[in-house]
């Protein structure tokens, strides 16, 4: 990752952190879509923002996000589109690990597009295309869903199985669109090409680790094993530091419209 960490920033080298970095301090309003449970709503507090808000098509987790952090807010949206905001509501916006997740990639980006002030600013974050993305355990409920159910029904129970992949009430697969069905992997020209034809210019790309996947599944074979997951997160930090390839950041502004009349 590129981006330098400044003192202050509440996170390290991953998506928050470049995200805290680039949100502009002191703006009038900032949107969090796909907020999860609002921790990175929270650390955007220091920023000295005049209103933020989250929303999520999860209602788990921003009931979640309402316990833990109770003065943010938080809003449940049962559908990507359309956002309960008016025209140029938002000053900047960030939409962390949501794309990848959603079937409507080009309406929710237009909304987004909608909703924020002329020269709005959007940060994204996806997973990035590269030589491990074959091993993101968020496309093996897809890839071999019988292991997955045995797995998942081990570690919590049937019934959690059926509710969360099965009959889940806000339409998703776990936590991807049931239309998707599929955790998406993004190269730069990709992303930009995305954004671009939704009204956004890239301004900035960077990006982080390169090894995290095979890590990731290091740290889950070794169990409690305490010592072996304390090196193997120390390892996820320098990865994340040192790489840019398997998570992949951006930084956009939403282009000026011509006014009707001009040329």
């Amino acid at each position: 990752m590129h981006t330098e960490i400044k003192p202050g920033n509440p996170f390290g080298y991953d998506r928050y952190g470049f995200a805290w970095q680039h949100v502009p301090a002191g703006g009038a309003t900032h949107l969090d879509f796909g907020c999860g449970a609002g921790r990175f709503l929270e650390g955007l507090r220091s920023k000295g923002i005049g209103r933020l808000v989250g929303v999520d098509g999860s209602e788990d987790a921003v009931k979640l996000a309402l316990k833990r952090f109770p003065g943010l807010e938080v809003r449940h949206l049962r559908q990507t589109v359309c956002l309960p905001f008016a025209d140029k509501s938002f000053s900047s916006a960030s939409l962390m690990d949501v794309l990848e997740h959603v079937d409507e990639q080009d309406a929710l980006l237009c909304e987004l597009g909608r909703v924020l002030r002329d020269d709005g600013m959007l940060i994204v974050t996806v997973p990035g295309q590269h030589a491990f993305s074959f091993l993101d355990m968020g496309n093996w409920k897809f890839r071999f869903p019988r292991l997955h159910r045995w797995y998942y029904c081990l570690r919590h129970a049937p019934q959690e199985y059926e509710r969360r992949y099965i009959s889940n009430p806000d339409g998703l697969v776990g936590d991807i669109s049931a239309k998707k069905r599929w955790h998406e992997h993004f190269s730069r020209r990709k992303l930009e090409s995305l954004l671009n034809r939704n009204g956004f210019s890239v301004v900035e790309f960077d990006g982080s680790g390169f090894f995290v996947r095979i890590l990731k599944a290091a740290e889950l074979a070794a169990g409690r094993i305490g010592p072996l997951r304390s090196a193997l997160r120390k390892m996820k930090a320098w990865d994340a530091r040192r790489f840019q390839s398997a998570n992949l950041f951006c930084v956009a502004r939403k282009c000026a419209r011509p006014t009707e009349g001009s040329e």
